[in-house]
């Protein structure tokens, strides 16, 4: 295969992963919202939360650019069932407490006031990027062991730190293992997929599951484990489309009902296999591969290193043209000298 390893790399370095200015900007504004939220309970007199607690692609650190900032972070917080209680005993109801949660948060600085969703509040920053945040509640089992239920439609058991763990307990796994590049290319494949705003493809989440499922590593060659691992999910999805939840057992992320959203998957997969395929040719010139992955990942990073690989390529054709040409002919001989 054609090694376009460090421009790989350097693409997921410059346009896929975020800077640290980026990274340090959210964690100003998850702070900034934590403050608010306790801040908002306690001049309401409203009960105080337990504990926040950060998930999704930010825990994970699988957070990839999103033009205009278009980032969300997930910070849920976390209250005791006996806090969400009426004085006269009666339990407040899911959306109680998420709209609890909003009243907390609201300010007439935010453009865009904050919003009671299905299964959180959302906070919108000027920036671009907004803020989840989950409400649930604590509980104890006739064992005495502490369970949480999420403040959706209804009140639904839920794991918060169930997902944290499950992949941190796979990164960890593969660095034991000697196995490398885990985040990255779940960056990679989440920037393929976000390219392609037209399609219909699956969340985040589903795509961080499949790559933990179909996870392939070739040493140190990241571009290599990058088609590898393409390859593997889209065996795996033409065997079956559907995805279960890593961690709420009997639970689906993707199902009967949402699996045109894997067979899209499918579709693009298959297509970058096949645009790869020029990559294991002889003749495949570092131009070629470029093309190739520039169509994969649907960017122009490459396109100025594609203009460089040309003009070598034509040099490199011009210099082998000339030592052909001034090499010996076997069939030109000299003429016998006349006696």
């Amino acid at each position: 295969m054609k090694d376009c390893d460090r421009d790989i790399r350097d693409y997921h370095g410059e346009e896929v992963a975020l800077t640290q200015a980026q990274l340090e900007e959210l964690k100003e504004h998850r702070d900034t919202n934590r403050k608010r939220v306790r801040d908002g309970l306690s001049d309401n007199d409203d009960p105080a939360p337990t504990r926040s607690i950060t998930q999704g692609s930010y825990a994970m650190r699988t957070v990839i650019q999103e033009p205009d900032g278009a980032y969300d972070i997930d910070d849920g917080v976390v209250f005791t069932e006996e806090s969400l209680r009426g004085p006269q005993g009666g339990e407040k109801s899911p959306l109680d407490a998420r709209k609890m949660v909003r009243d907390a948060v609201h300010s007439d600085q935010f453009a865009t006031p904050p919003e009671v969703k299905t299964n959180c509040v959302r906070v919108h920053y000027s920036a671009g990027h907004h803020v989840d945040i989950p409400v649930y509640r604590s509980l104890e089992d006739l064992a005495g062991e502490t369970y949480y239920e999420l403040a959706s439609a209804e009140w639904k058991e839920s794991d918060p730190e169930g997902v944290n763990a499950w992949f941190k307990d796979w990164v960890a796994q593969k660095k034991a293992a000697g196995q490398q590049n885990s985040r990255e290319l779940i960056r990679l494949i989440k920037s393929m997929c976000k390219n392609r705003p037209s399609l219909s493809l699956p969340s985040g989440f589903v795509l961080t599951v499949l790559v933990e499922e179909c996870y392939r590593s070739k040493e140190k060659r990241l571009d290599e484990s990058l088609r590898d691992t393409i390859i593997e999910m889209s065996e795996r999805l033409e065997d079956d489309p559907s995805v279960p939840h890593p961690v709420v057992e009997d639970e689906w992320l993707i199902d009967g009902d949402s699996a045109n959203k894997t067979r899209n998957l499918l579709e693009l997969l298959d297509r970058a296999i096949d645009t790869l395929d020029d990559l294991d040719l002889p003749s495949c010139t570092r131009s070629k591969a470029l093309r190739a992955w520039k169509r994969v990942l649907r960017t122009d990073f490459f396109d100025e290193r594609i203009a460089e690989a040309e003009e070598d390529d034509k040099a490199a054709t011009a210099a082998s043209a000339a030592v052909l040409g001034a090499a010996p002919k076997p069939w030109a001989h000299s003429a016998p000298a006349s006696g």
